[in-house]
């Protein structure tokens, strides 16, 4: 696990813990979300071990007793 932050679109910036593998990454934070504000598709960035990533928010999920887990997919850089 590794220390990230994340900063959806319109929604103020989080701090959690990142797995990643491929495409996708699954964000864990001790914070929950409002889920009116993050149902529907959000663009962002997320920060970790120094570098950014642009991502796409996949789902949401509030955790029983408190915080969040989030699944994003990078966004791959178009060949120009």
């Amino acid at each position: 696990m590794t220390d990230a932050t994340l900063s959806l679109d319109g929604i103020e910036p989080i701090s959690g813990t990142v797995e990643t593998g491929g495409d996708y990454i699954r964000f864990s934070a001790d914070t929950t979300l409002d889920e009116h504000q993050i149902n529907g598709p959000h663009e962002g960035q997320l920060s970790l071990d120094g570098a950014d990533e642009r991502v796409v928010l996949e789902s949401y999920h509030a955790i029983e007793g408190g915080g969040c887990e989030i699944t994003l997919r990078r966004i791959t850089p178009s060949a120009s």
